[in-house]
């Protein structure tokens, strides 16, 4: 039977509506569709609207096979960036146009082949900078971020490449221990796994992501977990690999870094990023750099391109850095 009879016999034929190929998880490994090791390395397009249309491409190029996209929800940034709809008539509480620009950026990835890490950030959710009004104290929010991830879960979980979903970056609760963050992120896996039970989450440990606390995350509530921890580099620059590298041998599990990165104008900032790249690659750690694309015009803070309204397309390159990066994303 073709797909256009089978369509309007009101049927589609099972290759039609084969289900896209998904990560998985086998002890510290994450495994592609067929069957084989993926170090994930890539870069965050971490700054609400700042993917350029040749973005995709060019990451490709440069041997990137995954990218990380965010959306952020209930919290203070630049202006238009809080993605949060109040309006109680909305199911998905997304601004209808912010769901447009989501849109955009997954196909955009998707159709370039990269596996993409969908993340949903929230300065107040996580209790960024102490705020007492968050997830663990705001049942209403907490249920509100749970339908958001439902939604985002049910509209993308057909999309080819959607490689994992990032549920909350950086937990800080005031007041709130390891246990406390994980048992969130317990409850969230749940929320997700209703909807779709094939595609990996990734969940990180309490303390802003952080590396030397992975432990207080561990879980085992589901097989497809990949976790996480922030490694923005700062004076000792290695510190952290032996806190990843135990805490993935201890418990068997894949640790993928959601942000790595260093500002430019640091003292030996090239240097230092040269010794964490080359450890992640020694170690197979897979990473995304932060960022891309800045939002801003400090050529000496984070950012391959950063704002420049001189330019014609109003970017600047820090063609050192693109080079530099690069050379460590090709497996």
């Amino acid at each position: 039977m073709t797909t256009a009879v089978a369509l309007l016999l009101g049927s589609v034929p099972a290759s039609a509506t084969a289900a896209p190929g998904r990560l998985s998880v086998s002890g510290a490994e994450v495994i592609d569709p067929s069957g084989n090791p993926i170090v994930l390395r890539g870069y965050n397009w971490g700054h609400w609207g700042t993917v350029g249309p040749q973005d995709a491409a060019d990451h490709v190029a440069a041997g990137v096979n995954s990218v990380r996209i965010p959306l952020r929800w209930w919290g203070v940034w630049k202006d238009d960036v809080d993605s949060r709809d109040p309006d109680p008539g909305n199911p998905s509480h997304i601004k209808p146009g912010h769901l447009a620009v989501l849109d955009q950026m997954i196909d955009q990835a998707s159709s370039s082949g990269m596996w993409i890490t969908l993340f949903v950030d929230s300065n107040h959710g996580q209790g960024a900078g102490g705020r007492p009004d968050n997830f663990w104290t705001n049942p209403v929010m907490k249920q509100q971020f749970k339908e958001v991830w439902q939604f985002l879960v049910r509209r993308y979980k057909t999309k080819p490449h959607m490689g994992a979903f990032e549920i909350l970056p950086e937990p800080k609760p005031i007041g709130q221990g390891d246990g406390e963050v994980k048992a969130f992120y317990d409850e969230m896996i749940a929320a997700v796994r209703v909807v779709d039970r094939r595609t990996p989450v990734v969940v990180g440990s309490n303390d802003n992501y952080s590396c030397s606390r992975l432990d207080g995350a561990f879980t085992t509530v589901d097989p497809k977990v990949i976790y996480t921890c922030n490694y923005f580099i700062f004076e000792n620059a290695l510190n952290r690999i032996g806190q990843i590298t135990g805490f993935r041998a201890r418990h068997a599990v894949p640790v993928w870094i959601n942000q790595v990165g260093i500002e430019s104008g640091d003292t030996d900032a090239k240097a230092k990023a040269r010794e964490v790249l080359g450890a992640f690659d020694t170690n197979r750690i897979g990473w995304a750099w932060w960022t891309y694309r800045l939002n801003g015009t400090n050529a000496l803070t984070h950012g391959i391109y950063y704002l420049d309204p001189n330019a014609p397309d109003g970017w600047a390159v820090k063609k050192d850095w693109l080079k530099l990066v690069n050379g460590y994303l090709a497996a």
